[in-house]
């Protein structure tokens, strides 16, 4: 069968980036694939998705549709869900909630929060509304992601949680044997994902904190502005390099807002190392709280747990081990398989029809 993976944007290390190559390696492997897209960088994003078929689309074409004989179709991006309007086997896979940036957030601090509507908003929400409702079915990544999508559409959504690649768990030997000596922050420089509230709250930490990944010019140039004497910024960082620094860090720091999976946690988990995380979004999910890691919700408490973490080494082993062991039950071969057997039986359905073309507008 002919599967589409569709992610209207491929520009950044990120869970959705992650997961569209993941889906292509396993399910090129027993049906014929295709990846859609409008923008791809295979020099800031995995340069692995260049290895698989590619048809690069108009941005208008995710609303008007194309011709495909594709089974199934995996939109993985706002873009990539108006297909749904077209085609009747479309599964959109919600990774981001497109209702969390309708508005968009321009800062989040000590401040408050400031947001600005984003151009063309109404137009926005129709089409998001009506690609959800058109969609043959709905999927994302955590418990709180689908209860938005409830809220939001009116409509379940199937929770399939992402995976965690195999080489996490085997960090380079001579990192594994002690906690180390640093704090991590991995992922988007953007408001939010809590990094203005991260810098803030770690200035009195007692160890340094590293912050890999980038953002917007202006937003990165106002971060490294009000960021303490004690960070660092190691701009973008990926593969064998992002496995080291998981090795070396002594627990990955993660404060964002509403986060819908938060894929860096279960990469720091994976890799034994303790998670310091806010209580907020789906990260609950994923940390148990004093298990694998520590939940706070204010600067007092965060500066508690970076406390505790910095000066046990006892403790961060027995969370790391502990977090290890709660990662092992996220495999992408699951997630993939379970979409899989969604595409397989929404093609089944879609042709089940006698008289209906093969061939659609996608």
């Amino acid at each position: 069968m002919k599967l589409v993976i569709a992610h209207s944007q491929l520009i950044t290390y990120g869970g959705g980036e992650r997961s569209a190559l993941e889906l292509l390696r396993y399910l090129g492997r027993r049906h014929e694939v295709e990846l859609w897209t409008s923008r791809y960088r295979p020099d800031a994003t995995y340069p692995e998705l260049a290895e698989f078929p590619r048809r690069t689309l108009r941005s208008y074409e995710w609303l008007t549709g194309v011709r495909s004989d594709a089974g199934a179709v995996i939109a993985q991006s706002f873009g990539a869900y108006l297909l749904a309007l077209r085609h009747p086997r479309t599964i959109c896979y919600l990774h981001t909630l497109r209702s969390r940036y309708l508005v968009e957030t321009v800062s989040i601090g000590s401040g408050g929060r400031r947001s600005r509507m984003r151009p063309g908003l109404v137009l926005r929400r129709g089409l998001d509304r009506a690609a959800m409702g058109r969609a043959a079915r709905l999927m994302t990544n955590s418990a709180y992601s689908a209860g938005k999508i409830l809220e939001r559409y009116g409509k379940a959504a199937d929770v399939v949680p992402p995976g965690v690649g195999d080489e996490y768990f085997a960090p380079a030997p001579s990192r594994a044997a002690a906690p180390g000596d640093y704090a991590l922050y991995v992922g988007r420089l953007a408001p939010e994902k809590g990094v203005e509230r991260l810098l803030e709250w770690s200035r009195g930490a007692p160890l340094q904190l590293v912050v890999a990944g980038v953002g917007e010019p202006g937003f990165e140039t106002h971060l490294r502005a009000i960021a303490g004497p004690r960070t660092t910024f190691a701009g973008p960082v990926s593969g064998s390099a992002l496995i080291d620094l998981y090795a070396g860090c002594r627990y990955l720091a993660f404060l964002p807002y509403g986060e819908e999976f938060g894929l860096t946690a279960l990469e720091a988990m994976a890799a034994a190392k303790p998670v310091l995380a806010a209580r907020d979004g789906a990260l609950p999910e994923l940390v148990r709280d004093g298990q694998t890691g520590f939940l706070v919700e204010s600067a007092q408490e965060y500066a508690a747990a970076a406390t505790r973490l910095s000066s046990d080494d006892t403790l961060c082993r027995i969370l790391g081990e502990q977090g290890q062991r709660a990662a092992r039950a996220y495999s992408w071969d699951t997630f993939a398989a379970t979409i899989e057997r969604a595409c397989l039986e929404v093609a089944e359905g879609a042709t089940s029809h006698p008289g209906r073309a093969r061939s659609a507008r996608i």
